[in-house]
């Protein structure tokens, strides 16, 4: 299990946890499972730029700052 930000990109992967924590709390989790990111959702890194995600989940394509995409871990 390792953290979205140092995945391969263009592989298919499976959200095993994502840390509150480090998202900084309640609101922010809720936000990004609005967005599909919930735990064994199937996601898949399209690219980076500078450190920006983006990250394909549910057909679409959603672009996560470094933090966010940090606290989300994948398999």
């Amino acid at each position: 299990m390792f953290n979205l930000p140092v995945a391969p990109k263009n592989t298919d992967f499976t959200i095993a946890r994502i840390s509150k924590r480090l998202l900084g709390g309640e609101e922010a989790l809720r936000q990004l499972s609005h967005l599909g990111f919930v735990k064994g959702a199937k996601i898949s890194l399209v690219s980076e730029v500078n450190g920006n995600l983006i990250v394909k989940v549910r057909d679409s394509r959603v672009a996560l700052g470094h933090k966010l995409a940090s606290a989300i871990y994948v398999n």
